[in-house]
């Protein structure tokens, strides 16, 4: 820890001799009116340096105490590590934005009077490029939502005129990357596959003070998008049912930043180095992806519109009703079958020849019945022949 120290006269800047080798000779030496400050005990440090150019004494912090030794922190041990990870964690983002924004003014900085303390959140990185300010986040451990309206609130005070708060988390990271599986889409006519992550209740909170989530992974950044589950509302001429069903339910993005009653999140991806074709460090390339995939979105909802509209051509038509049937033909009455005739005048002389010549069936009912042989009917007619 000799090699790090927070400046209060500067806002909180901390100091590091290992990076900045001219710190030492630009800085004033000693106690400087108590201005340096230990990061993990909060103690006063004696900035000490060379006393000429041939020494090989390296310039150091040592603190301003002869109870805990000249050169020792009296912070637990275990206090003084969470403190250097978050050093490390926040050197790392800074040595990869080096890389690909050689001309950005990079600085760790953080509240001056959490110097000494168990803070949430490691110091922030701030970004300089021309007129523009970026102060990137880069949390360890769970966030709470103190915590991070704390944090919000004195990167405001400290910047006002901000333009951009970011918060890097680590794909790696399950505390802060709840992930979801994935899904295909389509932004730019070819398949390709996003990771969604269900954001916790800290990254909803941020999303909603205008921060920008985004999380690392080697080079890349991942920036989230708000994905909304719908089902369309049916129009007239469309016909849902049947296969059409499950084409009903879709789902719509809000984007550039995730609406608060999102579903999931989808994450587009952003290289870091094109932030260095911008100087006002915007995700040009993540961005262009949520917009094509808004394009895809109303693509597909016109496409399946159209597959409702012509699945409702091709459903097959009623069968017309049968016309009612007349009164009279609902009658039990049997119809008569008979054709009318106009029968020959008969003579007295032949009675037999016209019974003869009648037709066999009558116009009763009972007549159009077949007759069974009887004895009696037999003698009858032999009789009167």
């Amino acid at each position: 820890m000799g090699q790090f120290a927070v400046d209060v006269a500067d806002h909180g800047r901390i100091i590091d001799l290992r990076c900045n080798a001219d710190a030492s000779a630009r800085l004033p030496h000693g106690r400087a009116g108590g201005r340096y400050r230990c990061l993990a005990c909060g103690h006063r440090l004696i900035l000490q340096r060379p006393s000429h150019p041939a020494s090989y004494f390296t310039s150091r912090f040592r603190h301003d105490t002869v109870s805990c030794g000249a050169d020792h922190c009296p912070a637990p041990a275990q206090h003084q590590a969470d403190v250097q990870g978050d050093l490390t964690t926040m050197l790392t983002l800074r040595d990869q934005l080096l890389r690909v924004l050689p001309h950005a003014s990079l600085s760790l900085r953080i509240d001056a009077e959490l110097a000494g303390q168990h803070w949430d959140i490691p110091p922030a990185l701030v970004l300089r490029r021309g007129e523009h300010v970026v102060v990137l986040e880069r949390p360890r451990r769970l966030l709470t939502p103190a915590a991070v309206t704390r944090r919000l609130t004195h990167t405001r005070t400290q910047h006002p005129t901000l333009t951009a708060h970011w918060w890097v988390f680590d794909r790696d990271d399950p505390l802060h990357c709840d992930t979801a599986g994935t899904v295909n889409v389509q932004p730019y006519g070819k398949t390709i596959t996003h990771t969604k992550v269900r954001p916790t209740q800290a990254q909803r909170q941020l999303a909603a003070a205008d921060a920008t989530v985004c999380w690392l992974t080697d080079d890349t950044l991942l920036l989230p998008y708000g994905a909304h589950q719908r089902t369309y509302t049916s129009q007239a001429g469309e016909d849902w049912s049947g296969n059409m069903a499950s084409w009903k339910r879709d789902w719509t993005i809000s984007h550039p930043r995730p609406a608060d009653n999102a579903t999931w999140w989808g994450m587009a991806p952003q290289p870091l180095p094109a932030l260095g074709k911008r100087s006002d460090f915007r995700p040009a390339s993540a961005h262009a992806t949520m917009v094509a995939l808004e394009r895809a979105e109303h693509g597909r909802e016109r496409h399946r519109r159209r597959l409702a509209r012509e699945h409702a051509q091709q459903r097959p038509q009623a069968a017309p009703a049968q016309p009612a049937l007349p009164a009279a033909t609902l009658t039990d009455k049997p119809a008569d079958t008979t054709t009318a005739s106009t029968p020959l005048p008969a003579t007295a002389a032949e009675p037999n020849r016209e019974r003869a010549a009648a037709p066999r069936h009558a116009s009763s009912p009972r007549s159009q019945q077949p007759r069974r042989f009887t004895w009696r009917s037999f003698l009858s007619r032999r009789w009167l022949c």
